[in-house]
């Protein structure tokens, strides 16, 4: 019996220590996990805390960004603003009505138009647009007149000054009252193209040929070439004599001493060729199919050293010469003889220049006794070969 109550003993302590030991390894772990729940709340805490702080920084550089970006929306307006108010005031001072500015200020931004060769024109034509086409890339400036700088009426005034020794106002009211009225529908190189209400005028351009002028538009920008479709003018003045399309103008030998010849120049705008001749009954035909009359090219002698007449069956060209071995090799190669065309004789001399890039019924040759004439088509491209004939005089 005691041997039993010790073995119970025994069992029932054995018992409780395990009790004992299995509620300290649950407590245990019950604070093993309340720490680790406390270190991932403080964790969690911690992150949120950084994420927080990190979006106020993110909102404060944001806000930071966006009132920077304002105040620079702010300075470009103003300044702006402010060389607007400039550019207004220089127009002023330079005598352009606040409509006129404003109208200006609004003239397209168009890109440069390219060149092709200079097309075949009067002389003076020739020149205008020579001398016009020298300045582009030159700055805008309200109120100048060259060299270095421009506005449009400006350009006009210093062109037509320098390439024909015309000279025009300042201003387009006042540029617009010069000249005759030209056709809209049958421009000429030189003709002035007008923007706006006659007599309330802010803009005015120098036509090209080619659908094309060349202008100085407004501040900011320089000359250039521009095709007019894309800013097509209201009106257009012709300065220049008529280039033939006056069918009251018709040649004439008023004028003429007996001892002296007009040569008449006739030009044919379609094939792009110039003819030459002394024959009134000539040069009035040509006109009746088309052919411009560009009144008298110069004053022969009546008398003197032959200038021959030579024409090329193929593609429509007269050529003139008064070298007899220059007659008979092209005779040689199948131009048609024509006789003498006039005599050469006297002081002034006639040029003859060439063409290397003629198209195919174009002159491949060109004859004038007028030395700008003759400076401008060598910037364009032909070639000077030096004196032609002689002429007694040119008409002014």
């Amino acid at each position: 019996m005691k041997k039993y109550s010790g073995l119970c003993l025994f069992t029932a302590t054995i018992s409780a220590l395990s009790c004992m030991t299995l509620a300290t390894t649950e407590l245990a772990n019950a604070e093993e996990n309340v720490r680790s729940t406390i270190q991932t709340e403080t964790s969690t805490a911690t992150s949120l805390s950084t994420e927080e702080n990190t979006g106020k920084l993110i909102n404060s550089e944001q806000t930071t960004s966006s009132a920077n970006l304002s105040d620079e929306n702010n300075q470009q307006g103003k300044a702006a603003s402010t060389s607007n108010e400039l550019e207004e005031t220089k127009a002023a001072q330079a005598g352009f009505s606040q409509q006129q500015f404003e109208q200006i200020m609004t003239i397209p931004k168009l890109a440069a138009a390219d060149l092709p060769p200079m097309p075949r024109a009067t002389g003076q034509q020739n020149s205008v647009v020579s001398k016009a086409r020298e300045q582009i890339g030159k700055p805008y400036a309200w109120g100048a007149s060259g060299p270095n700088a421009f506005d449009c009426g400006g350009l006009v005034k210093y062109v037509y000054k320098q390439a024909v020794n015309v000279d025009l106002p300042m201003g387009t009211i006042n540029q617009e009252k010069y000249g005759t009225e030209a056709s809209m529908s049958d421009l000429q190189s030189g003709d002035l193209l007008f923007y706006g209400n006659r007599g309330a005028t802010y803009h005015v351009g120098i036509y090209i040929g080619n659908n094309q002028m060349i202008h100085s538009p407004q501040p900011g920008q320089t000359v250039t070439a521009v095709d007019i479709k894309y800013f097509y003018p209201n009106f257009a003045r012709r300065i220049l004599k008529s280039a033939g399309t006056d069918p009251n103008v018709y040649p004439s030998t008023d004028g003429q001493a007996s001892n002296e010849r007009f040569i008449f120049r006739m030009y044919n705008k379609n094939d792009g060729q110039h003819h030459y001749t002394q024959l009134t009954g000539e040069a009035v035909n040509l006109m009746n199919v088309g052919w411009n009359y560009e009144g008298v090219g110069w004053v022969s002698p009546a008398t003197g050293a032959s200038v021959y007449r030579m024409y090329n069956p193929n593609n429509g060209r007269h050529h003139y010469t008064p070298h007899a071995y220059e007659k008979d090799n092209l005779v040689k190669v199948g131009w048609k003889y024509e006789g003498v065309s006039w005599y050469t004789g006297g002081t002034v001399p006639v040029y003859r220049l060439y063409n290397p890039h003629a198209a195919p019924r174009e002159d491949s040759h060109h004859y004038t006794p007028f030395a700008y004439e003759r400076d401008s088509l060598v910037k364009a491209g032909w070639k000077s070969e030096g004196t032609a004939w002689y002429a007694t005089r040119v008409l002014s």
